[in-house]
């Protein structure tokens, strides 16, 4: 007897030409990068969000501030949450995509960067969003 094999369309090649747009959560909270570290804990907890987009004086996104970037700066030093900015506690390569990429290429930086959060921009680099690896996992389980 032969086998007969059915190919099933499980839209995978749809998600592959899909734009971070259509994962990434919206709006975001936004910090200046001049905040002390404890109130950018501060505005993580009031908003319950475990990553912060830090953005310059013009609004332009300079990365994502992770929760757990936060608690290494105070596991190395407690005092660093009053005495430091939020961008000290910045990964030096932003994690930032613009609002038109491919979500390949968020999941490719995520991964080759080792971080769990992507900065959305617009193409001034103002932020418009953020592609978490929760959102990921959301999609995909649609």
């Amino acid at each position: 007897m032969k086998a007969i094999y059915v190919r099933r369309d499980d839209g995978g090649a749809a998600l592959a030409r899909a734009t971070v747009e259509r994962a990434m959560s919206s709006p975001v909270v936004c910090v200046g990068a001049d905040l002390p570290l404890s109130a950018a804990l501060r505005a993580m907890v009031d908003a319950g969000r475990r990553h912060l987009i830090v953005v310059d004086a013009q609004g332009r996104c300079l990365g994502v501030l992770a929760d757990r970037a936060v608690a290494a700066a105070w596991a190395f030093n407690p005092a660093s949450l009053d005495t430091s900015s939020v961008t000290s506690a910045l990964d030096p390569e932003p994690a930032v995509v613009s609002q038109r990429a491919p979500l390949s290429r968020a999941a490719r930086m995520m991964r080759t960067l080792g971080v769990d959060a992507v900065a959305v921009v617009d193409v001034e680099g103002h932020p418009v969003g953020i592609v978490t690896g929760s959102d990921l996992v959301g999609l995909l389980a649609r």
